[in-house]
């Protein structure tokens, strides 16, 4: 007898086999293994701790179905079972905390040695959770990867060869040209369509209807925002219930911030102690940009004793510095970007817990001040009430829909979204800001705002001409240079977009209702622009004195409005501004503007023929950008091994040498220094690669 014991073999040796596992099990016949069954690894028998087991045993912590040792295992009576799928995941912890099971009951087999399950690493949730957590960043990472083949790709399709160039540029000006003469003037071979909107002024169209639907409509959008208010200021820091202070610490927490900068050693000192007084220094990101191989300035000298992070992005484009931040940001559930000359106040509420449903950005209301946040110049006066004015009437469209964008100096985004964003950013560097509220909006994500506080940020201090002086970001000392050659260069373009999302883009829900109506008043405001040239001059010339009255009651409508607005809303938020830059300053300087922005239209059209002769791809099939992010995952990736990045080259008839990717996280001097990366191009090296080192702060 015990000659055939030995001789027989068990299938399955000392393994407890919970009851839940066996409910669950697929059986077309007994003990015939399903094919995920065979796929188990083999549980052989394994040595046991006979202490702890017997230990356990006495807790009647461990009580098996049966024990075996070399006996084959009995059939057991054949019993009819719902066919059930493979249990999932989370049964098969049970295989490595053995449960509660009722002991087989048999005379003829003993408990001698008490063995427990082994603890198998293939159905371990630890190596489970490592294994997805590995894939999930190599899914990623691959997925990077493949943005950048499309990149690559997507560059060679949109490259344009010299001539080429060239040549769409001055085919742009000729039909420029063409259209001036043969459609606008058109004499003395026929009447050109200036002639006909002479003739129809005069003798047609009725003068008083025009202009009463053109005041009509322009009175509706400046007096509609004065129906709401701005919200109550938050209570000062030291005056914060705790409640409050809590709240707003951990949004703090979950929320990076990304400043982008340009040569901004001499402003972000200021900026950066304002941010530390709600933020940690960890999640503070000062990525500063240009187009060179190494930093502009010393601006991460400057960031050194505040411990914030660096990021040296050599691409000089503000939208590829927000972009890298995004990535550079790993693990922060929402950003906050703001410019490099933007102070928060002390008690700056981080309003992340708005971000929900279709919420996907929140902008906030700003103040313009001078220099040492003073009140500057009247100029820099004039443009707090107009930047105030603005930021109501967003958060009165922002409450009825969507507001159009987010003023580009401060806004907080959801981060998973943002990145979306980018995907549908058409990359103009130029007026980002205004593409991201038509991305964002076109996406299907509203656009609020925050107008508890007014963010300070510094502006230029006159209208045509400055003395001597610097400012951040882009630089512009004159509001004629910042708004003239940058901020109204896509005014015309705009209106593409504009009628676009107003008849293709229906992803708000009833929420388009009142973003629509808030779109339509930028289409409405170029189309005043561009046909001011024409119309105003004709219906001076058929009646000037009708005109002149029309004129007047426009500039009494806005005066009234701004009187409102100053004393009603200003004063309750206590941010009145002085009699005399509203009555006398502010007229004058809305009339300047309106001229700005006139000519400034058709400055863009001639503009456009060499800004568009070189196509612009969108940041995602930017190979440089993609470069820069590329080079940031692999930084996380790698555990500090050495990786080599190709970077290709500007185009493909050029070749560049290797950039540098500075990637720091700058301690206190007090502090220990920390470990570095720095990616760096060195005269050894052969060029189109990036080198990955180790340095000391």
């Amino acid at each position: 007898m015990s000659i055939k014991r030995n001789a027989r073999h068990s299938i399955v040796e000392d393994v407890p086999i919970p009851r839940p596992l066996l409910a669950t099990a697929k059986f077309d016949s007994p003990w015939e293994q399903t094919k995920w069954e065979k796929s188990l690894p083999r549980n052989d028998r394994v040595p046991y701790n006979l202490a702890a087991a017997a230990s356990q045993k006495q807790q009647g912590g461990l009580s098996r179905s049966f024990s075996l040792s070399t006996r084959r295992v009995q059939r057991p009576a054949p019993a009819s079972r719902p066919q059930t799928n493979p249990p999932e995941l989370q049964v098969w912890e049970e295989i490595r905390t053995p449960t509660l099971l009722t002991p087989f009951q048999s005379p003829t087999l003993s408990e001698k040695e008490p063995i427990t399950p082994i603890k198998n690493a293939a159905l371990s949730p630890t190596h489970i959770n490592s294994r997805v957590s590995s894939r999930t960043q190599h899914s990623r990472n691959s997925s990077m990867q493949d943005v950048y083949e499309k990149a690559k790709a997507r560059g060679v399709a949109l490259h344009r060869k010299y001539w080429v160039r060239v040549l769409f540029e001055y085919t742009i000006y000729l039909l420029l040209i063409l259209f001036v003469y043969f459609v606008l003037i058109g004499m003395p071979l026929w009447k050109g369509a200036v002639w006909w909107l002479y003739w129809v002024v005069a003798n047609k169209f009725v003068i008083q209807g025009g202009y009463a639907i053109t005041i009509g409509l322009a009175a509706l959008y400046a007096f509609l925002p004065l129906l709401i208010l701005f919200e109550k200021d938050p209570p000062q820091k030291d005056e914060m219930s705790e409640v409050d202070l809590e709240k707003n610490v951990e949004n703090a927490k979950n929320t990076a911030l990304l400043i982008p900068c340009y040569k901004s050693a001499n402003i972000i000192g200021p900026t950066l102690k304002a941010a530390l007084e709600i933020f940690p220094p960890e999640n503070i990101f000062v990525i500063a940009n240009g187009n060179s191989e190494t930093p502009l300035d010393n601006t991460e000298e400057v960031c050194q004793p505040y411990g914030v992070n660096h990021l040296w992005v050599p691409i000089g484009s503000k939208i590829v510095a927000q972009f890298a931040g995004c990535y550079a940001a790993k693990g922060f559930e929402n950003v906050l970007l703001i410019d490099d000359d933007c102070a928060l106040p002390p008690n700056f509420p981080i309003v992340s817990d708005r971000l929900k449903d279709k919420v996907k950005c929140i902008g906030y209301t700003i103040k313009s001040v001078g220099p040492n946040s003073s009140k500057g110049t009247y100029c820099q006066q004039a443009q707090d009430l107009e930047y105030k004015m603005s930021g109501l009437q967003r958060a009165f469209f922002g409450k009825l829909g969507s507001a159009t964008f987010p003023h580009g100096a401060i806004s907080i985004w959801n981060t998973d979204f943002l990145k979306q964003t980018f995907h549908e950013h058409p990359g103009f560097s130029v007026s980002e800001d205004w593409f991201f509220g038509d991305s964002c909006r076109r996406l299907g994500g509203r656009i609020t705002m925050c107008s508890s506080v007014f963010v300070e940020t510094e502006t230029p201090s006159s209208v045509f001409f400055s003395g001597s002086g610097s400012r951040g970001g882009f630089g512009e000392m004159t509001i004629f240079s910042q708004r003239f050659k940058r901020w109204n260069f896509f005014f015309v373009v705009g209106m593409y977009y504009d009628m676009k999302y107003i008849l293709t883009s229906w992803k708000l829900g009833w929420w388009e209702i009142g973003a629509k109506l808030c779109v339509f008043q930028e289409v409405y405001e170029t189309l005043i622009y561009l046909l001011a040239p024409f119309m105003l001059p004709i219906a001076f010339i058929v009646r000037p004195g009708f005109c002149g009255m029309l004129l007047g009651v426009t500039i009494g409508m806005y005066i009234i409005n701004v009187i409102l607005f100053n004393e009603i809303h200003l004063r309750l938020k206590k941010e009145r501004i002085d009699w005399i830059v509203l009555i006398f300053y502010y007229t004058f300087y809305k009339i300047a503007l309106t001229f700005i922005n006139v000519f400034s239209c058709y400055w863009s059209l001639y503009k456009y023929a060499r800004y568009f002769a070189k196509r612009h791809p969108k940041v995602i099939e930017d190979q440089q950008a993609i470069e820069v992010v590329l080079s940031l995952e692999q930084d996380t990736d790698s555990d500090f091994e050495e990786i080599t990045l190709p970077l290709a080259s500007q185009g493909v008839e050029s070749t560049r040498a290797s950039k540098r990717l500075t990637l720091t996280r700058v301690e206190p001097d007090h502090q220990q220094p920390r470990w570095l990366l720095i990616d760096e191009t060195t005269t050894s090296h052969p060029p189109n690669s990036w080198d990955k080192r180790m340095s000391w702060v």
